[in-house]
């Protein structure tokens, strides 16, 4: 028998080979390999999951500083306290005022002192502070002072009156006649004589046919 032919033979009799397990467990090992390094490491997220919370004396120095605890009842630092400053007194500059304060003070006690309030009137006049004065006189004058009612009269009487010191800025008959009546009433006795003179001389203008003096005397009637 040929000796190629019989070798031929011999292999296609010869039970064939399985190939063994170890290629597919060297492919499941490379393939771990590369899922471990792939995946990221979660170690550090877990521990930071199961950590307590940081107490307000365990945070940072800059924001343990800056901000007030939230679980304190108040700021960490009390705030700088701020100046307040004082009360500006308010201040009445119009005209009258000191006389309308010093009724108002009066009234207010309960007790108004009209010789008094007659010698602030003749201060304030004295001071320049006409307004003041005028509303001095007038209040003890209308509460029945005599001498106050006699100054206003006076200071309108076209015959007694000093153009430089009046609280009136002009000469008023009717006022002079008004005033000097009130005086006359509460028994002052120059003011009943002024009265009685203003009288005459109105009566000697209204029969020389002064108009004004006519409609005066037309009202005394």
């Amino acid at each position: 028998m040929d000796e190629p032919l019989v070798r031929t033979e011999i292999a296609d009799s010869d039970p064939q080979r399985r190939p063994g397990p170890w290629k597919l467990i060297a492919i499941v090992v490379v393939l771990t390999l590369i899922g471990v390094w792939l995946v990221p490491d979660n170690a550090p997220e877990d521990q930071a999951d199961t950590q307590p919370l940081a107490t307000p004396d365990q945070a940072p120095a800059g924001v343990r500083d800056s901000v007030p605890s939230l679980l304190s009842d108040g700021p960490a630092d009390d705030p700088a306290p701020v100046e307040t400053p004082p009360p500006t007194e308010v201040v009445d500059a119009r005209p009258g005022a000191r006389a309308r304060a010093l009724i108002a003070e009066m009234r207010a006690d309960g007790d108004i002192q009209l010789d008094e309030m007659f010698a602030a009137a003749q201060q304030t006049q004295a001071e320049g502070e006409m307004a003041d004065a005028y509303l001095l006189y007038f209040f003890a004058a209308r509460e029945g002072h005599a001498a106050s009612a006699l100054t206003l009269g006076t200071q309108a009487d076209p015959a007694q009156r000093d153009p430089q010191d009046s609280v009136f800025d002009a000469p008023d008959i009717i006022q002079a006649h008004k005033w000097y009546e009130a005086a006359a009433q509460n028994g002052n006795v120059q003011g009943r004589e002024r009265l009685a003179d203003l009288r005459r001389r109105v009566e000697q203008l209204a029969a020389d046919g002064d108009p004004q003096a006519q409609r005066i005397s037309l009202i005394w009637q």
